[in-house]
């Protein structure tokens, strides 16, 4: 978006005089565009800064999470453990499956935290490349008067003199401040996306799910690993018994589209989870 493309003349176009009546539109004109790119610019400053400070915030609440999370993890695995030990199967499967549970929500944290730091870094650019066309936004402004007023009048000259200057100093003015008005900003659209959730949010429970829609509802990958090197940091062996097997992908519905048929519109990228996510607490993998 910053970028443009468009170079101010520096000279009279092949060697041909400027009349001065175009000089003076030429400056005017010029005038106009640099103040609509600055107002361009600095609206997109400061949505730049409001998505640093909102993905700011959900990066320190996934680390937390991500913490909270293997701590909880490697805790229901020394209580699997010890209940193996001490004979309790019942009590291990327990512990074994509240182990999934706080594995997929450390996984899941993990993979939020890779992805704003990501997108952290995008943030960090594009605010670069904006402060660097506020920068050129006023060269173009200068060379046009450099190259343009010395062709006018010295009453007219005088006055569009003036009217740069004042623009320059307008244009030029640090985007500092922005970082307050962006905290202010993304903070207003946090309250107002959590007063929209809550009146989204419909009274009543949600039915409960059978066994079969929550083996659907649970997804197991890449938590195998998770729970072996967690296993590992707290030195503890591999369960007995052999590995679980991996989990079939499930069939798909009757009224699901054909592989061959595309789907009539993709559902938009949803944001990443936010912090407090609760996943259901999955039967024993079978």
């Amino acid at each position: 978006m910053p970028e443009n493309s468009w170079n101010p003349p520096t000279g009279p176009p092949n060697g041909e005089p400027v009349h001065p009546a175009d000089a003076r539109r030429e400056i005017e004109d010029a005038l106009d565009a640099a103040r609509a790119r600055d107002r361009q610019l600095r609206e997109h400053a400061l949505a730049v800064a409001v998505a640093r400070v909102q993905m700011s915030d959900r990066h320190a609440a996934a680390t937390e999470e991500m913490a909270e999370a293997e701590s909880l993890a490697k805790r229901a695995l020394a209580r699997s453990h010890d209940s193996a030990q001490a004979g309790q199967r019942a009590d291990a499967a327990k512990w074994t499956g509240a182990a999934e549970v706080f594995a997929m929500r450390l996984r899941d944290a993990r993979a939020e935290v890779e992805a704003l730091d990501q997108q952290l870094v995008a943030a960090s650019e594009q605010a670069q490349r904006t402060e660097t066309a506020l920068v050129d936004n006023v060269g173009r402004l200068q060379a046009i008067a450099v190259s343009r007023l010395p062709m006018l009048s010295a009453r007219k000259s005088g006055r569009l003199q003036r009217a740069v200057d004042e623009t320059i100093a307008a244009v030029a003015a640090p985007i500092g401040d922005l970082a307050a008005q962006a905290t202010a900003a993304a903070r207003a659209a946090d309250d107002r996306a959590a007063a929209e959730r809550a009146a989204a949010d419909e009274p009543g429970e949600a039915p409960p799910l059978s066994d079969d829609e929550l083996e659907h509802e649970v997804d197991y990958d890449g938590i195998d690993a998770i729970l072996a090197d967690l296993r590992s940091q707290l030195g503890l062996p591999a369960p007995a018994g052999s590995r679980p097997a991996e989990r079939p992908a499930p069939a798909p519905s009757a009224s699901a589209p054909a592989a061959s048929e595309p789907a009539e519109s993709a559902p938009p990228a949803s944001d990443p989870p936010a912090h407090g996510r609760s996943w259901p607490v999955p039967t024993a993998r079978r």
